[in-house]
């Protein structure tokens, strides 16, 4: 890692004349006296690498609430902020301008569904998973319709959480299995069948978290021949974005 300018701290007598790589912490800042001698280290002056992705957590249990943030202390997510209800979630979001949001869809009051739409409406960049217990085949049905970019269950594993806030947060997709599964089963008798066998096959891709590059090579296909496939499905099913176009697809059972 480069050098970063040193800076004027309330140590006095200390400068700071790098940051190096640690495995318990992101970076630390390396300090050396003014006058010379002995190089130290200080690990609670953390810097973060520019990889990290902030997060925002909104959910109403205390005790998953917590062990969100003790998860995700070990991983490239960095929690700015939690919330136990949509209103102070709002604010949140509103000061914080998180990468991510992971939000429960039965909150008290409000539920995270609305206000997945009120957050993409005003800040449309950000990458909402929806994290939610319930199997309900019809609020999954209007939690597609809401624009959040995942659907994960909280009986899933913590990999499978984090792959699911992985693909958000690269601008992918993510629906669990399980939840794909429900919507088979509703929609076994209303398929249209409007998208080809392929095009289903890559939008199927696109909703596990694979990004474009990745489903080309698990199909040997060409980048560009899989974004064709996605524009050609995209103007089949009348969607506005790729992420779109894969919740109307597994909304009306194609994939």
């Amino acid at each position: 890692m480069g050098h970063r300018p040193p800076f004027t701290d309330n140590r006095g007598e200390w400068t700071t004349v790098g940051y190096l790589a640690h495995p318990r912490f992101d970076v630390i800042r390396a300090y050396a006296p003014k006058s010379g001698g002995l190089l130290r280290y200080f690990g609670a002056d953390l810097a973060r690498h520019d990889s990290t992705f902030s997060v925002v957590i909104i959910e109403d249990h205390l005790a998953l609430r917590k062990g969100l943030e003790l998860l995700l202390r070990k991983t490239e997510f960095r929690v700015v902020g939690t919330a136990d209800d949509a209103e102070q979630g709002e604010r949140l979001i509103a000061d914080e301008k998180p990468d991510v949001v992971i939000l429960d869809i039965g909150l008290p009051g409000r539920s995270g569904i609305d206000l997945t739409r009120a957050l993409l409406a005003s800040h449309p960049d950000v990458g909402v998973l929806l994290y939610t217990g319930l199997g309900d085949k019809e609020t999954l049905v209007r939690a597609l319709d809401s624009g959040a970019r995942g659907f994960a269950l909280k009986a899933g594993s913590t990999e499978e959480l984090l792959t699911a806030l992985r693909a958000v947060a690269a601008g992918e997709t993510y629906v669990d299995d399980r939840l794909r599964s429900l919507l088979l089963t509703r929609f076994k008798t209303e398929r249209i069948g409007v998208l080809s066998p392929r095009e289903r096959e890559v939008l199927d891709l696109l909703a596990q978290g694979l990004n474009g590059e990745e489903v080309a090579v698990r199909l040997v296909l060409s980048p560009e021949t899989v974004r064709t496939h996605v524009r050609n499905a995209m103007e089949k099913l009348g969607a506005k974005t790729r992420v779109h176009a894969v919740a109307i697809a597994l909304r009306q059972g194609e994939i």
